[in-house]
């Protein structure tokens, strides 16, 4: 499951890491304040981990928990259309949380974030649509098909994105409003 989803995510990370805002070296002379930042270990405080730490913890217990809530008294639904379920909300919240945490979003980070969730939603759909018995056990054969189909799913899954990102987004907003990353 997770490397499942990672290859869904990996691209926009990528993505913001190699075509981040790169300044010059003449810049760098003028201002070495930037790289003081970073050289000071401000960036990868003990703080840092924890605040990340308790985020992914708040993330996944709100995938999991609501999911499981909204699917709770519905006697139709399977294993694998919950496990659709929580791993489409897995991947949309990693991509958006990628442009959450992006200092500056330009056209490679945004494109590489509707790539990804292009090619994840193409390859789910070709997966069901062909996998009759490919695996073991249950057959994931139209799961997705029979998962987008439910109001229940769209509804659980805004529900799900917007609680999951909601302290990070709000605590990047007040950070960006009350303080300058570089002081």
């Amino acid at each position: 499951l997770i490397l499942y989803t990672s290859l869904f995510t990996v691209l926009p990370q990528c993505a913001a890491a190699l075509f981040d805002e790169h300044i010059s070296a003449e810049r760098a002379l003028r201002e070495p304040k930037l790289y003081q930042y970073t050289l000071q270990g401000k960036p990868y405080q003990l703080s840092s981990f924890w605040v990340n730490f308790f985020d992914a913890v708040w993330q996944s217990s709100i995938i999991f928990f609501i999911s499981h809530y909204s699917y709770r008294h519905q006697s139709d639904i399977d294993r694998l259309s919950f496990g659709f379920s929580l791993v489409f909300s897995m991947v949309v919240v990693s991509l958006l949380h990628v442009l959450i945490q992006t200092r500056r979003i330009d056209w490679s980070v945004l494109a590489s974030s509707i790539l990804s969730f292009i090619i994840f939603i193409v390859f789910t759909l070709i997966f069901d649509a062909v996998c009759v018995t490919c695996i073991q056990g249950d057959s994931p054969y139209q799961v997705s098909y029979r998962t987008f189909a439910q109001a229940r799913f769209w509804l659980a899954n805004l529900f799900i994105i917007v609680v999951a990102l909601l302290p990070r987004f709000t605590a990047k907003c007040v950070y960006n409003t009350l303080r300058k990353p570089f002081d």
